[in-house]
């Protein structure tokens, strides 16, 4: 093999055992313990160092010690070797420790371009020695030090080199991607190519971090815009599992693409997704417009597979942001008409997804939806494209009252974001597992679940989502009667985009029970009368969504207006059809109930009692039983009273519903200790947003121009306005402006 020069490098410290003593004794059992690395390299260094009589006994004193000595030292002695067999032995070795693995002759010819005769002579050279084995490095440490002797320009080339040669031997493209980033840089064709389908494995292994640094090095390398806006669409989706934020590079480099035009219909699918998630309104619909654009039959490419993507994406961002105007239906194929029990196992997961979003939002009851959420659930792998269709499928099972069967799936789900690495998809698991423990009133479930929701990502990361995690717990705290606790997480900063989604819904409902738990009825009627017009106005009027017909009788009850809160009472069980058909219609009775003698309350409590047994929800059984015994007893049933509050007690503590447990116990202090009064509001009651909303308002600004400014819906200005008005006791802007120069 011919000689190349070979590049300078540091000479390495001699080891520690350079200098042996004499051995006294008999040397054999020494040389029985010797390795034939250990012999070769004292043999060596002998040459270098004994001379005279003592040889033969310091030749195994060093078999001896290097045999005891560390890896590392050994590693030394092996580079030290390498260079005493000339530039042929050093190169190959170098060769080899940079393939590692990959390490055979005919690859290591190749990367040094030398024939591969003179490859294998030199290896079988070393392998006599001792110091390679089966073509590769007897330790690990050997080879890393070599690595480090090198100059980083040559390892660097080498690795060039290697990469190149895998690739022509069809290697792996995880080998082949590996020696491209260690490389540093890269002038072949196809090497983005093989670094997307390196990343592509690595994300299939949940190796995030791996999949990010050939994605990186793929972006630098790539030439054309669409094949760097595709890299980037794949960048941005990894970075949305592990904490999705907007002041990231990659989510710059996506936002980019969108207004450029240059993403293809899969990435615009997910750039839409994550857009609203951070509430960018007007970016979401120009990506919606372009997906718009290429569903056109004169643009559409894509096979049925395709077709059910943006037809499930249309009908989630309907359902999920309904104040997002979309324009253009997309064509889809036909459902499949599922009958009760039987399964489709030709649906796509989007198609089944769609499905199931249409038989929600039109109330068609648990016989449609929960064959298609267990279809769902059971047969799709959960990734960042399913993410969306397995929480709809979720979603499915709660608003269907299948609550147990909906904590199974959750905990699994819940399960395999935490080991696959990815704190959003913990997030949202964790939130709707809140929400699954507070619809069963297990109190202390929902507020710990919905805390491991908040914490997982930074709270400001967490986009619109923050809503399902932050209503439940404001409601756990409010039903355990920590009402100060409960209003502080109200005052957390929340998204303004978060009052143009479907949770903006119940956030208004946790803090209307708030207002109402507090003595704040007025507040409470705003909030629970707004979630209503809300949810008439985006044709989302479902019972088992919101009750928030239930939660305006309850605050009329409050108010003393039994007749009113009858009324609406009665009409949520209209809505329902059948009071058995939902465990919201429990409630619905028992706030009936309330209104009538108490010789006619018994009976609609005892099917409130039925209902809630059934639905299994803790808390609202625990109210039943309450109100029945206090009707018992104001008709002169004391003993039947008494077992009766005996039974909600006991319910009432295990729930951790604290007021209830004083009403029941008999003390009365501090259940209903109020945390802001009406006539105490003013300026500082405001919260963030509202306080924005207000002062633009005072300006002169119109509703329209303040959604524009603030890139926010009209609705959601409206809202924002009706609540200031609410609690600064103003009518009109001229007041706004008056209250805000005289208090600010």
């Amino acid at each position: 093999m011919g000689k190349l020069d070979p590049p300078a490098r540091k000479q390495p410290s001699p080891p520690a055992w350079k200098n042996p003593s004499p051995v006294v004794g008999n040397p054999v059992p020494v040389l029985n313990r010797a390795t034939g690395l250990s012999a070769a390299l004292a043999d060596d260094i002998c040459t270098e160092v004994c001379e005279g009589p003592i040889r033969t006994g310091a030749r195994a004193a060093l078999r001896e010690e290097v045999g005891r000595h560390a890896v590392s030292d050994i590693g030394e002695a092996v580079v030290h070797r390498l260079r005493r067999g000339g530039v042929e032995h050093m190169r190959v070795g170098e060769a080899i420790a940079v393939l590692g693995a990959a390490s055979a002759p005919e690859t290591i010819a190749a990367v040094l371009h030398q024939d591969p005769a003179a490859v294998h002579r030199v290896i079988a050279q070393l392998t006599v020695t001792g110091l390679v084995e089966a073509g590769r490095f007897r330790h690990r440490e050997v080879a890393r030090c070599v690595l480090r002797g090198m100059r980083v320009d040559a390892r660097r080339q080498l690795h060039h080199r290697a990469a190149a040669a895998l690739y022509d031997l069809e290697a792996p493209a995880a080998t082949v991607a590996e020696h491209l980033v260690r490389s540093g840089e890269t002038r072949h064709p196809w090497a983005p190519a093989i670094l997307r389908a390196a990343a592509d494995e690595a994300l299939a292994l949940d190796e995030i971090d791996r999949a990010v640094q050939c994605l990186e090095f793929a972006y630098r390398t790539a030439v054309a815009p669409s094949e760097r806006a595709e890299i980037a669409a794949v960048l941005a989706s990894i970075e949305w599992r592990v904490n999705p934020s907007t002041a990231t590079r990659n989510f710059a480099r996506l936002h980019a693409a969108v207004r450029a035009g240059t993403l293809s219909t899969p990435a615009l699918h997910a750039a839409v997704r994550y857009l609203l998630w951070h509430g960018r309104m007007d970016d979401a619909r120009t990506a919606w417009l372009l997906l718009e654009r290429d569903s056109r039959p004169d643009h559409a490419d894509g096979g049925a597979q395709d077709r059910d993507e943006l037809t499930f994406l249309r009908s989630w961002i309907a359902y999920t942001y309904p104040e997002l105007p979309l324009r253009q239906p997309i064509p889809s194929r036909p459902a499949p008409v599922l009958a009760a029990g039987s399964t489709d196992a030709t649906s796509s997961v989007h198609l089944l997804a769609a499905n199931l979003l249409t038989a929600i939002a039109s109330d068609a009851g648990r016989e449609a939806t929960v064959p298609m959420a267990h279809q769902l659930l059971s047969r799709h792998r959960l990734d960042s494209a399913t993410v969306e269709a397995l929480t709809t499928a979720l979603e499915g099972l709660i608003y269907a009252d299948k609550l147990e069967v909906a904590t199974a799936w959750c905990d699994a789900l819940l399960a395999e974001s935490v080991a696959r690495s990815s704190p959003t998809w913990q997030a949202i698991f964790a939130g709707l597992r809140a929400e699954i423990a507070l619809r069963q009133g297990r109190l202390d479930d929902a507020a710990d679940y919905a805390v491991q929701a908040l914490n997982q990502v930074p709270a400001g990361n967490l986009g619109t989502v923050v809503g399902r995690p932050l209503w439940c717990y404001v409601r756990a705290l409010t039903a355990a009667g920590r009402y100060t606790e409960a209003q502080a997480q109200l005052d957390r900063e929340v998204p303004l985009s978060l009052f143009d989604s479907r949770l903006a819904l119940p956030y208004l409902h946790a803090r209307g029970h708030l207002a109402l738990a507090t003595e704040r009825v007025e507040d409470a009627l705003l909030d629970f009368q707004l979630c209503g017009s809300l949810m008439r106005r985006w044709n989302m009027d479902l019972p088992a969504l919101v009750p928030w017909r239930n939660d305006v009788a309850s605050g009329y009850l409050a108010a003393g207006d039994l007749l009113r809160a009858r009324g609406f009472a009665e009409r949520h069980l209209v809505r329902l059809g059948d009071a058995r058909r939902h465990g919201t219609g429990a409630v619905s009775l028992r706030l009936i109930a309330a209104t009538v003698d108490p010789s006619d309350r018994v009976a609609l409590l005892r099917q409130a009692e039925t209902i809630a047994r059934r639905s299994d929800d803790r808390l609202e059984l625990a109210t039943v039983l309450a109100d029945l015994g206090r009707t018992h007893e104001l008709l002169g049933e004391v003993d039947r009273s008494r077992s009766l509050r005996r039974s909600a007690l006991r319910l009432a503590v295990h729930c951790g519903a604290e007021p209830l447990s004083r009403r029941l116990s008999g003390d009365q202090s501090d259940s209903a200790a109020p945390v802001r009064t009406t006539e105490a509001l003013d300026i500082g009651s405001l919260s963030a947003a509202e306080h924005r909303v207000a002062e633009m308002a005072a300006k002169g600004l119109r509703n329209r121009e303040i959604a524009e400014e603030l890139e926010i819906t009209t609705s959601t200005v409206e809202q924002h306005l009706t609540r200031v008005y609410r609690k600064l006791k103003v009518r009109r802007r001229t007041e706004l402006r008056f209250m805000l120069s005289t208090k600010c």
